[in-house]
């Protein structure tokens, strides 16, 4: 959503870089954007050669990456499907390398190496059918962060094994802000107020109100000093995966009193603001992440996963239903 600035640079170059593979094709998902992608793709349709499919959906009101991806995935045609965000590049020859691969190995996902610090993390590829089947990315992790570890996971649980690329022709992207990364997600877009408490050392409280006068809290513990058990030299400063996490059942929601945070601290500088949604975003997914590890699901998304309606190719006459 609103990525035009990074797909104007991204695409043409992709297209190019793959054009000489055949049963190609680049899914491009309007997800409601409003900074003018509908009219540069119009413009620029008859250039890629046949290769993009745009698709454009009018429903959302902010940026749901488990969704939206689940939305790209079911649209697209081709037996073998890769995540491709706005800001990545291919590489040259990357679908010429994934069509080999495939066509070696009948049970595997493919995924930049998980110590892999780049924008190109979530470049994930797999078969449709095994999409299909462990029924996408889980819905119910919102926001940035987890989605691909857990859908990676899962992929595992369904017996297929992880190959890894480490060529550096596939692993660049743009680089950008942290605020550009979440500021289309809701909590961004919906938060009045964001403050924080530390209860102790190690434990802090977080609430978040909304604009609806609404909040929503949890308690943040740092592991490096709850868990004597943990021995500190293992845990890296920032490494949000090890070290912090929301303590079990501590998320509250409900109308908003200022006795909630009547010693707490509000947040002012939106530098903080930012990473501090951008890091309570990912331990919420963390949670679920944990949870489905756990359990061992292969599945998620019981009912339904990417629904909703979408226009093929400015074609508004003739909607596609997703259900």
């Amino acid at each position: 959503m609103n990525r035009l600035h990074h797909l104007k640079e991204t695409l043409p170059m992709n297209v190019a870089d793959n054009a000489t593979t055949e049963n190609i094709e680049f899914v491009i998902l309007d997800y409601n954007s409003t900074d003018g992608l509908e009219t540069w793709m119009q413009q620029n349709f008859d250039i890629f050669c046949g290769k993009v499919i745009y698709f454009k959906t009018t429903q959302p009101t902010f940026y749901n990456r488990s969704h939206s991806r689940n939305m790209a995935f079911r649209l697209a045609s081709g037996d073998v499907v890769c995540n491709l965000d706005a800001d990545n590049y291919t590489g040259k020859g990357f679908a010429e390398y994934l069509t080999a691969m495939f066509q070696q190995h009948n049970s595997i996902f493919i995924a930049p190496q998980n110590n892999n610090l780049s924008d190109t993390f979530g470049k994930i590829t797999t078969t449709k059918n095994d999409f299909l089947q462990i029924r996408g990315y889980d819905e119910a992790i919102k926001g940035y962060g987890f989605e691909d570890n857990d859908l990676k996971n899962r992929l595992t649980n369904l017996g297929r094994t992880e190959a890894t690329f480490n060529n550096l022709e596939f692993l660049k992207a743009i680089t950008h802000t942290e605020d550009e990364r979440i500021k289309n997600e809701y909590i961004y877009n919906h938060h009045q107020s964001i403050f924080v408490e530390k209860l102790t050392f190690w434990q802090s409280k977080l609430t978040i109100l909304y604009q609806d006068n609404t909040y929503e809290s949890a308690l943040i513990i740092d592991s490096m000093f709850s868990n004597s058990n943990i021995k500190i030299e293992t845990i890296h400063p920032l490494e949000f995966l090890n070290r912090y996490y929301i303590s079990e059942n501590s998320i509250e929601k409900g109308l908003f009193n200022e006795d909630l945070v009547a010693n707490s601290t509000i947040i002012t500088k939106q530098e903080t603001l930012i990473s501090t949604i951008n890091f309570y975003s990912q331990l919420s997914n963390k949670l679920r992440f944990m949870e489905n590890f756990h359990h061992k699901r292969t599945t998620v998304n019981n009912e339904s996963f990417g629904n909703g309606i979408v226009f093929k190719n400015f074609d508004y006459t003739n909607p596609i239903m997703l259900a």
